[in-house]
Parts: structure tokens; C-alpha cells; sequence
């Protein structure tokens, strides 16, 4: 098996071309084979495939390719007859990244890059012609242009690179023939490459060099007058000194040294482009590569040999690395840039020095540029002008370090440098003019790895595990790492445990990130010092949220101040960069900073002030988008003590308008509002935190996040108890109940759903007694006791009859047609469906309405009418997305694949049952997970991939039998019977479909049981 990126990207089997049938896996092959065995970041490859800005569902896209390409690989290997596990090109999965493991010589590129490096070391040695034998194979490997006919900005890059990379291994070849002496043959080759790179002096020189050789002067002449022609023209200098030496020796007719053995020589840089002595300590550069590309002048090689060139203006929070890029890419980019190297500290944060004025910077720029001391001006525009002639006219690579802000650089630049200008800075510089931004975030954890690795050593840093979390202490910063690194070489005792506990220790974090006399808690206070009073007060406030981001309403209310104000003041700590801005007016502090503004401290009466108004706010905003989205849900509103107040203007300014509107703030406030319930309690207000629980009961049961509310409603039932508040007891009872029988957990659920039954009976609480008795007729169905299922219903249908509650009485229909169909009574089961979606639509509500609507679906599937069946999944899938929960959708799509063809249909199916799957493991619903895997060994079993059919039956029956899930039981017995009598054992498929029979006769699932009988007869009768 081979894999090819030079040409079309396509895997080939003895020669033969494997199709890869879409873009996007081409492009996910070629980003993965070019990095042979190095790790991948989802984003990374997102970026790959779709650009800076990927859609929203680049990422569970991106696992359908992987996987897809996953399958392809195998057929390829089995296909290929490759055995052995090293002999197979897999893509492993490590640490949210991608990896091809494969032998890199199985990629042409590769192979190319391998066979020239060969050729390089032998020209070296001397040996040329081996050397040149070499590089024709390279040769005959290049298929014309590589990643050909892939889209979008990273394949147009890679490309460039590439061919940046085979026209350098061509001048290799041709300096190798120019010493075997192919002179003649060389002449047409130079000439066409010319016309492509007809300003490049290397090639002018061969081509000189060549014509000379076999006698044409004249020609040989001709070229230097028509690249020095082109170099004034185009970037105003002159051809540089070894072209010309070599034009002399040919103008004189005097033989020539011989042709150069390496590409550089002619590029050698001007000695004033050698880096300055007071550029700082040797700067390590791990990961970064999108940075680097952004901040580069591009693929276009005019840009590099002197056209206009942006700004690169590279911006972030202190620590983060800005420095070290700049330099870095200096350094790559100073053979093209040979006209100086000037690096200028502009000294925003020197702890005792003031920061340069922009005269000062400016006087000092030219100086570094070679200008005469005793010929700068001392009017300031005067310098100024002066140092936007020089950036105008000379290639050089200036790096403006540490800018204050944007007027300190500004008058330095003219409006088209020539020069390859970097300037950083920990201000967002807005106002710098055609300056191209580049914002740095924290490093990936690999390269936080890789950079700990880096500074320590590999003797000391074999337990990836522990330097994980380590760096993890450390907030991926860069300069958090190298200090924590550098401290730990230095202390050749300390065991990679013994640090990561020392970074462990509450509020002592800051004090460990150091080594010798810098840390980074110093570096975070040069940024402090230049805040105002007001932006300070905000910073530290900021470190009692609790989550981990905000909105500015949020903010507003833990400040305490008006949303303008509030706008105002983030928008100043966002340019300081001390925080980030993670979407549209949705900020977060990064972890190292919020410890440090923690350190600062505040007032006590400043501390409880700012938590009480915060939650006062969240549990407001909480409750008024709970009742957009579930408006007839059984809960308690906000007593009276409860009231917003002074704050209620803060509200006007969240988008809680429809229920779509209150699903998405929500979405983006959940982890916030999770933290500041658990936070309640330990700033004295944990009856705020219960009732905030019971507000959100609601939404974390539709979106699943069992797990944690199992937990906040146990706190919510404990506080309760302990005001003797019985009614408020009992409605987190039932919460917690409804949120343990969605995660299977059926026992605890009962006894909840009991306990809480009791109180509200007890408190004559009718709708909180009615919704723990619906509950627990669910919890009977989901148990597949049908019978006493049906007359807890009938009981809570009665209660909301009584109560004239139209809503609710809908959903009781619902529950009760689920009974029926599970009974064998499709006909009453369908006309309870009918009455009840009337009543959804009466209401208006399309939650209500997709669920009954999916409901009538599986009674028609159930009864073989696939057809009817189909139309309502695919109508309901239609107009669920966005108003109903992923897990709900997920039940749907399921049903769906269910009445799809196999195998005309079967890789659509199989897409629908792994995304339904994937959301039925991720929220933890056993009994839905196991009807998945049962659907899913159905389809497979249609197909005749039996095997696959037998693994998915056996995870069922494993998964139901753990829950007592009867249905789910029978319906995994079933299907291995089927399964065996595929694979040609009659008596074992017997066994099976027998015992689905029993099960479901023992406990009344009539549906299931005729299943298990025409199964039984069609068998009796093969």
C-alpha cells in the first residue's frame, strides 16, 4: 500500500488507485500523512479542512472522516495482504489529537524528502554521480503538482511549500551536473525555469555559468544585465556579490572557480544582518506552526524578497510567548531580508525603566540601522520621517518588542514597508494602521509537553502523565512552563511528583512558578500596575466567578455597576490583555491570572456584596429562560424574598425573548450557573443555590447533565430538610428522582419519587404529587411493568382532569399510549396519540409535538408500515433540530435508520445509529443505548456482517440485564437468535428466541413476544 500526495491524494494497492471519494478525506489524509507520526490537534485539523473558520459541527464531522479514512486504511491493508501490525497504516487517537502511525516511506512525499536528504550527503561526500542517480528517482516521484485539485487556504500553502522544497532539491540536481559538467543539457532546463523565477540569482549564475561553459559569452552576458534590470525595478537594488564577481570573471574571459556547491552561497546575508547583541537569551519556539504561518509574509515569494510587506502585529496576555515567535520568525526570514536586523525593547513592562517615548524608539531604530549618530535629527518628525525611508527603502527584519500601545509605534512606519516588520505587545493595538494581527493563546498540551521536555531534558521527563499535569498547573503559559522547568532542572532531588503537589497547593501556585529572581506573578503585576483604579477593582472582582467564562450582564452584576460601564471596563482589561474574549462579548480569565487576582484580594463586605449579586441575578435570568422553554413544567416560582430589585434593568440586556433565545443562553451559561450553585453554600448563601437547583431541574434533565444535578439536587433535598421546609423538600425529591431514572439508576429514582410523593401529599401539593406519580408510572414502563405502569397513569390523568391541566393531561396520553403499544393495543395507543397531539398543537408546543409525532412513528414501524413510519422521523427530524434535546433527536434517528433498506441504505443507516449512540453513551442512558446496539446488529445483520451483528446483540443483552430493562433484553435475545441462525446453528438460534419469547410473555411486552414468535415459526419451518 502506498499513499500519494504528489499529484491527486489517493491510497494505491499494488499499483491499482484506492478512491477516496471526498475532498475533505483527501485533505485529512494529506494533513496527516505530511506529519507522519506526529500528533494532530482536532483544531489543527479543522483548520486543514475548513479554513480559519470552521462550521459548527466541524468537530463530530471530523470524527466521521477520521473514521471513514479509518475503514479505508483497512481495506487497503487487508487488500494489500500487509499482516503485520507495524506493516499497517493506522490513525490512533492521543490526547484530543490524530496521529498516522505508519512507515513514512509508504508516502511519496516522504519518500522524496528521504531520497534527496540521500543525494545531499552524498554530493557532500563527493560522490556526484551516486548522488545524481539518487535524485533521479526523486525526480521520476514528482507527478506534477502536489495536493492537486484540494481546496482552501491550507492546501494552497502546502502546495507553495512544497514546491518551494522541490526547486531547491532541483538546484541541487543541477549544481551536481554542472560539476559532472552537462552543460549543454542544462542550458534548456535554466532557461525555463527563468521565465518562472527570473529575479532569482542562483538560477541566473548556473545559467550564466552553463552558456559560458560551452563557449557562448555572449549569452552568458546577456543574463546579468537583465536581472540587474529586474532587481532595480522591481525591489530597487542591485544583483548581489557573487553573481556579480561571477559576471566580471565571464566578462574577462578568465575560467571560472567552479560552480557553487551549495544553494546559500549566493544568498549569504549582509553582515549587518546578523541578529543584534541585545536580542534576548536563546528562545525555544515548541508547536506554533499556524501562528508562525500568520505571522510570516505569506507563500508569495515577492513578498519575501523585498515588495511591500505588512505589519505583523503579535498580541497576548503576559507570558504567553510573544517575544519568542518574533524572534523565531525573524530568524527564518532573515536570508530574505539581508539589509539589517534590528531588535528594539520598547519597554512597556521594565519593572524601573519608563517606556520609550516614540522619539526615543525612533532615534534609536536608525541607529541600529547603521545610521550615523552624529546625522539624526533632533526635531521628533524629522525622525520620524527618516525612519519611515529607511523601513520604506531597506529589506531588513525589525522586531519592535514590548509596545505600550499603538501611538508608540505609529509614527515609526510608513504606509508600504519593505522591511519585515514584527512588533508585540500584551495591548490589542487597534488602532495600528494596515497592521496584520496575530493573537496568541496557550499552547496545546502537546507542546506544553514537548516545551517542559525541552528545558528539562528527556532523562527527567519519561511520565507524560505527570508533566500534563504539570503544565495543566501551569495554564499551558509558555513562561509559567519554562520557569516550573527551569526550577525543577535546578533541583536534581525534586521527583516530577514533587512538583506537580508544590504547584497543587491552594493559593500557592504563583509562588512556585519561578527560578533565580524572575517569576511569573512578577511579570502579571508589570500589567496590574498600568490599570486604573476602577479596571483593578474589576480585575479582582472578577476572580470570584466562579465559571469558567462570563457575559457582560454577568459581569455587571458581580460589579455591581451598569451594563455601559461594565462594557467599558472589560473592554479596557481585554486590550491589556488580561482577559480573553472566547465569542462575542463572552469573556474568560486564564487561569494563572485569576489566582493572581485572587492573591490581590478584597474587602470581605466587597467579597459577599459581589457573590450575593450575582446570584441574585443568574437565579433571575435562570428563571425567566426556564419558563420561556418549559412554561407548563411542574416546579415552584420564586417567592417573594426572592425578587430581583435594583437589578432587573440587567436583564433587558439578555436575549431571552423565545425559546430558542433561552436554550442558547442557557447553553452558554450552564457551566457557570453548575459553579455557582456548588459555590453557594460557601459564601453563606445555599437556600439561593437550592432554589437556583430547582430552576435549572428542568433543563439539566432535557440536556441530559444527569451525572452533576444527581448531586446538586442531593445538596438542594439536604438543605431543604434542614429548614424543615417539607414542601420544597419534596419538589427536590422529585427532582432528583426524574434526574436518577434518566440516568437507569431505577432503584434510588423509586425511593426518591416515594419520599417526595409523601411530603407533597402530606403538604397537599396536587401538581407536585401528580408529577412525582407520572414519574413513577414511567420509572414501572422503564422496569416493563406495564400493568402497574398503567394504573398509576390512569391515576395521574384522573388528577389532571380534576385540575382542568390541559397540558399536562396531553403528556399523560402520551406516557399512557406508550403502555398500549407496549400491550399489544395499537389502536387505542394510536387514538391517545391523536388526542394528545391535538392538545400539543393547540399549545403551540413542538417539544410536546415531536415527541408524539415520534411516538405515532413507532407504532407504525412496530406494525411493519416502515413507509408511513419513515415520513414522520424524517418530518420530525426536520423541524426538531434546535427546539428539541440531542437526546430525544437521537431517539428519533434511531428510529429512522430502522425503516431505512439495507443495503441500499445501509452506510445512512449506520451514520444514524453511531451519532445516536455516541450522544446515548456521552449522557449515560443505558436502556436507550442498549435499544441502539440492538438496532444497530439488526442493520448490520440485514447486511450480512454477522460478526459485527453478534458484538452489537452481546453489548445489548450486557447493557439491559445491568438495568433490568426487559424490552431491551428480549429485543438482544432475539437478535442473537437471529444472529445464529445466520451463521447456520439452528439450535443455539432456538435457544435464544425462546428464551426472548419467555421474557417477554413473563412480563407482558406483546409486541416483543410476536416478534420472538414469527422468528420461532420461520425458523421451524427453514
Amino acid at each position: 500500500m502506498k499513499v500519494h500526495l504528489l499529484g491527486s491524494v489517493e491510497l494505491s494497492v499494488n499499483g491499482e488507485p484506492l478512491a477516496i471519494p471526498s475532498d475533505k478525506r483527501r485533505q485529512l489524509l494529506a494533513a496527516l500523512a505530511l506529519e507522519v507520526g506526529r500528533p494532530l490537534s482536532h483544531d489543527s485539523l479543522a483548520y486543514r479542512l475548513w479554513g480559519e473558520e470552521p462550521p459548527p459541527s466541524a468537530l463530530t464531522s471530523l470524527y466521521s472522516h477520521v473514521s471513514h479514512l479509518r475503514a479505508l486504511l483497512r481495506r487497503a491493508a487487508q487488500a494489500s495482504g500487509a499482516n503485520a501490525t507495524g506493516d499497517v497504516p493506522t490513525i490512533d487517537t492521543q490526547s484530543h489529537t490524530y496521529i498516522l502511525r505508519a512507515d513514512p516511506l509508504l508516502i511519496d512525499w516522504h519518500r522524496y524528502l528521504d531520497l534527496s536528504d540521500q543525494a545531499g550527503l552524498l554530493a557532500e561526500n563527493g560522490q556526484d554521480h551516486q548522488a545524481r542517480t539518487v535524485l533521479s528517482r526523486a525526480t521520476n516521484l514528482w507527478c506534477g503538482e502536489p495536493l492537486a485539485g484540494l481546496p482552501g487556504t491550507w492546501a494552497q500553502n502546502t502546495r507553495a511549500a512544497m514546491a518551494d522544497q522541490h526547486f531547491t532539491t532541483t538546484l541541487r540536481r543541477i549544481e551536481i551536473d554542472l560539476r559532472i559538467g552537462h552543460f549543454a543539457e542544462l542550458i534548456p532546463e535554466l532557461t525555463a525555469l527563468r521565465e518562472h523565477r527570473p529575479t532569482d540569482e542562483r538560477l541566473a549564475g548556473h545559467l550564466m555559468t552553463a552558456l559560458y561553459a560551452v563557449g557562448r559569452q555572449t549569452d552568458a552576458l546577456a543574463v546579468y544585465p537583465a536581472v540587474a534590470r529586474l532587481l532595480r525595478a522591481h525591489f530597487a537594488t542591485e544583483p548581489g556579490e557573487p553573481l556579480t564577481r561571477l559576471h566580471q570573471l565571464i566578462l574577462h574571459g578568465d575560467p571560472l572557480p567552479g560552480p557553487p556547491v551549495r544553494n546559500e552561497a549566493v544568498l549569504t546575508p549582509a553582515p549587518q544582518a546578523v541578529p543584534p547583541a541585545d536580542v534576548p537569551g536563546r528562545h525555544r519556539l515548541i508547536g506554533r506552526e499556524d501562528d508562525l504561518r500568520r505571522v510570516l509574509p505569506g507563500p508569495d515569494t515577492r513578498l519575501a524578497r523585498g515588495g511591500v510587506v505588512t505589519v505583523s502585529a503579535i498580541l497576548g496576555m503576559p507570558g504567553v510567548g510573544k517575544t519568542t515567535l518574533a524572534l523565531h520568525a525573524a530568524d527564518l526570514m532573515r536570508e530574505h531580508f539581508p539589509d539589517g536586523y534590528v531588535y528594539l525593547n520598547l519597554r512597556a513592562h521594565v519593572g524601573n525603566q519608563p517606556p520609550l517615548t516614540p522619539e526615543a524608539a525612533g532615534a534609536l531604530l536608525l541607529r541600529r540601522l547603521g545610521v550615523p549618530a552624529s546625522t539624526i535629527p533632533l526635531d521628533a518628525d524629522e525622525v520620524f520621517a527618516l525612519c519611515a525611508e529607511a523601513l520604506s527603502s531597506r529589506r531588513a527584519v525589525v522586531i519592535l518588542d514590548d509596545a505600550s500601545n499603538a501611538a508608540q509605534v505609529r509614527p515609526l512606519l510608513p504606509p508600504a514597508p519593505s522591511a519585515l516588520v514584527l512588533v508585540t505587545s500584551r495591548q490589542r493595538l487597534t488602532e495600528l494602521p494596515d497592521a496584520r494581527p496575530v493573537f496568541l493563546d496557550v499552547l496545546t498540551v502537546d507542546d506544553a509537553v514537548a516545551l517542559f521536555t525541552n528545558v528539562v531534558g528527556p532523562e527527567r521527563s519519561t511520565d507524560t502523565e505527570r508533566i500534563i499535569d504539570i503544565v495543566e498547573r501551569c495554564g499551558h503559559l509558555p513562561l509559567a512552563i519554562e520557569l516550573a522547568a527551569s526550577r525543577f532542572k535546578a533541583r536534581p532531588s525534586w521527583t516530577l511528583g514533587h512538583l506537580a503537589r508544590r504547584l497543587s497547593r491552594k493559593h500557592g501556585r504563583l509562588a512556585e512558578i519561578r527560578a533565580n529572581s524572575a517569576s511569573i506573578a512578577q511579570v502579571f503585576e508589570l500589567s496590574y500596575r498600568y490599570l486604573s483604579g476602577r479596571q483593578r477593582l474589576a480585575f479582582r472582582l472578577l476572580a470570584l466567578y466562579p465559571g469558567p467564562d462570563f457575559g457582560v450582564p454577568a459581569a455587571a452584576a458581580l460589579f455591581g455597576w451598569k451594563i455601559d460601564e461594565t462594557d467599558e471596563i472589560l473592554e479596557a482589561l481585554l486590550n491589556s490583555h488580561l482577559i480573553i474574549e472566547i465569542s462575542p462579548d463572552r469573556y474568560e480569565l486564564h487561569d494563572l491570572l485569576r489566582e493572581f487576582a485572587e492573591v490581590l484580594g478584597l474587602e470581605e463586605n466587597q467579597r459577599e456584596a459581589a457573590a450575593e449579586r450575582l446570584l441574585r441575578f443568574s437565579l433571575h435570568a435562570a428563571d425567566r429562560a426556564d419558563l420561556l422553554l418549559y412554561p407548563h413544567r411542574s416546579r415552584t416560582r420564586l417567592p417573594d424574598d426572592q425578587q430581583l430589585g435594583d437589578m432587573a434593568d440587567l436583564l433587558c440586556h439578555i436575549d431571552l425573548k423565545s425559546p430558542e433565545s433561552a436554550r442558547t443562553w442557557m447553553d452558554a451559561e450552564h457551566a457557570g450557573l453548575i459553579a455557582l450553585i456548588a459555590h453557594a453554600p460557601r459564601v453563606g448563601l445555599a437556600e439561593r443555590g437550592a432554589w437556583l437547583t430547582h430552576v435549572l431541574a428542568g433543563h439539566l434533565d432535557a440536556e441530559a447533565y444527569w451525572s452533576e444535578a444527581q448531586d446538586l439536587h442531593r445538596a438542594a433535598v439536604a438543605h431543604w430538610r434542614s429548614q424543615a421546609n417539607d414542601r420544597q423538600e419534596a419538589r427536590a425529591l422529585i427532582d432528583l428522582g426524574a434526574t436518577l431514572a434518566n440516568a437507569s439508576r431505577y432503584e434510588p429514582a423509586t425511593e426518591a419519587l416515594e419520599r417526595g410523593l409523601g411530603l407533597a401529599r402530606a403538604e397537599g401539593d396536587l401538581d407536585a404529587a401528580a408529577n412525582a406519580l407520572n414519574l413513577l408510572g414511567r420509572l414501572h414502563w422503564d422496569r416493563t411493568r406495564l400493568h402497574e405502569a398503567l394504573a398509576i397513569l390512569q391515576e395521574v390523568l384522573a388528577i389532571r382532569e380534576e385540575q382542568n391541566d390541559q397540558w399536562n393531561i396531553a403528556r399523560c396520553l402520551v406516557n399512557i399510549g406508550i403502555l398500549h403499544r407496549s400491550l399489544g393495543d395499537e389502536a387505542s395507543a394510536l387514538t391517545v396519540y391523536e388526542n394528545a397531539l391535538s392538545l400539543a398543537r393547540t399549545f403551540g408546543d413542538r417539544l410536546l409535538e415531536f415527541r408524539t409525532l415520534n411516538n405515532i412513528g413507532e407504532v407504525h414501524l412496530s406494525a411493519g408500515r416502515d413507509y408511513l413510519a419513515r415520513g414522520i422521523f424524517e418530518r420530525i427530524l426536520n423541524f426538531g433540530d434546535g427546539i428539541v434535546p440531542q437526546l430525544e433527536l437521537s431517539i428519533a434517528r434511531t428510529n429512522l435508520a430502522e425503516t431505512m433498506e439495507v443495503p441500499e441504505e445501509l452506510d445512512s443507516a449506520l451514520a444514524l445509529y453511531r451519532s445516536a449512540l455516541t450522544t446515548f453513551r456521552e449522557t449515560g442512558t443505558v436502556r436507550h443505548e442498549a435499544a441502539g446496539r440492538n438496532g444497530l446488529g439488526q442493520c448490520l445483520l440485514a447486511a450480512g456482517r454477522i460478526e459485527e451483528a453478534l458484538e452489537q446483540h452481546t453489548l445489548a443483552l450486557e447493557l439491559a440485564r445491568s438495568i433490568g430493562a426487559a424490552r431491551e433484553e428480549a429485543a438482544a435475545l432475539r437478535g442473537l437468535g437471529h444472529y445464529e441462525t445466520a451463521a447456520g446453528n439452528p439450535p443455539a438460534a432456538l435457544t435464544h428466541l425462546t428464551a426472548a419469547l419467555a421474557l417477554a410473555e413473563q412480563v407482558d411486552i406483546e409486541d416483543e413476544a410476536e416478534r420472538a414468535r414469527s422468528a420461532i415459526a420461520e425458523l421451524g419451518s427453514e
